[in-house]
């Protein structure tokens, strides 16, 4: 990969001199290396980053967790899964959306192979669901964990990685599956929880637009409680979703689907009685695209 150089960016500046020491204890991804562009390393010593987690209070109370693909994360999608919990992980930058792990119907035996990306997607171990089926069997998700490239002692998301983590907040979020009030935590190396002064640069606050900030900041050595974390509301803006985005990521599709059917259905009456209803109209250009995007989203959960 590129090695990052320092520039003008306070984020860029932080992100070039925690890969240097990254790099000495980060875990080589099978595929990529350690390119961190393309993935989030597991690390040295990330065992016990996990046995902080089961400590916290919020991790017990937990039914279902949302646990990002991280490498990093791969100890604890295990350790979720042996103490009984659900599990839902967005699969690789959410190309293929969300996978749905349940202890339940996996059985004792395969919950590792359940916990590794490669094993989490085969037939009779994770389940493929679409955001509609999130919301319509009434799952909520109690606490999120999500690993970093860079993250502050604030619990600011310095350098996010290709995880998408934010999206997949504002998307479960904008559905009600994801309360603001739940929890998140951080799991890095800590070489890779940053204090800006040692760089002669002000604490990075979270101010960009829909930009979440943790709850707690778990490494090997140590657990940050941060206090009045400061997470965005409302869902997505898809006025703010470039084109690229939405032809990539199709929970984002999804969305903007059920927005539209949920359009369709309340201008043409839906639910009235017949003869208060107005006489409907052909789907606008865009309508029928919300139709077009649900029906082939629906056709690829059933194949």
């Amino acid at each position: 990969m590129t090695v990052p150089t320092s520039s003008d960016s306070p984020r860029k500046l932080l992100w070039a001199g925690v890969y240097q020491q990254l790099l000495r204890h980060a875990l080589p991804d099978s595929r990529f290396n350690y390119d961190f562009l393309k993935f989030t390393p597991d690390f040295r010593g990330s065992e016990d980053a996990v046995a902080r987690i089961v400590d916290l209070r919020c991790y017990k109370d937990a039914k279902t967790i949302l646990v990002t693909s991280d490498n990093s994360l791969e100890g604890l999608r295990y350790r979720a899964l042996k103490d009984g919990k659900r599990v839902l992980v967005g699969t690789y930058r959410l190309r293929r959306g969300f996978v749905l792990l349940d202890p339940k119907s996996i059985g004792e035996s395969k919950l590792k192979l359940a916990a590794c990306l490669d094993g989490m997607e085969r037939p009779g171990i994770g389940r493929k669901v679409a955001l509609a089926q999130l919301k319509d069997d009434g799952y909520k998700i109690d606490i999120c964990a999500l690993g970093g490239l860079v993250l502050n002692e604030q619990g600011v998301i310095v350098w996010e990685g290709s995880a998408l983590f934010e999206v997949q907040w504002a998307l479960l979020q904008d559905l009600k599956v994801l309360d603001a009030a739940a929890p998140v935590v951080a799991v890095a190396h800590e070489c890779q929880v940053v204090d800006e002064a040692q760089y002669g640069l002000d604490t990075i606050k979270p101010d960009k637009n829909g930009e979440v900030q943790c709850d707690f900041v778990v490494t090997s050595e140590r657990v940050l409680e941060v206090k009045g974390a400061v997470k965005p509301m409302g869902g997505v803006d898809f006025k703010k979703v470039d084109s690229e985005a939405l032809n990539n990521i199709p929970p984002l599709q999804e969305l903007k689907g059920i927005r539209m059917m949920e359009q369709i259905m309340s201008s043409s009456g839906f639910g009235a009685k017949e003869e208060k209803k107005e006489e409907r109209k052909t789907p606008s250009a865009e309508e029928q695209m919300g139709i077009d995007i649900v029906e082939r989203l629906m056709k690829g959960l059933k194949s």
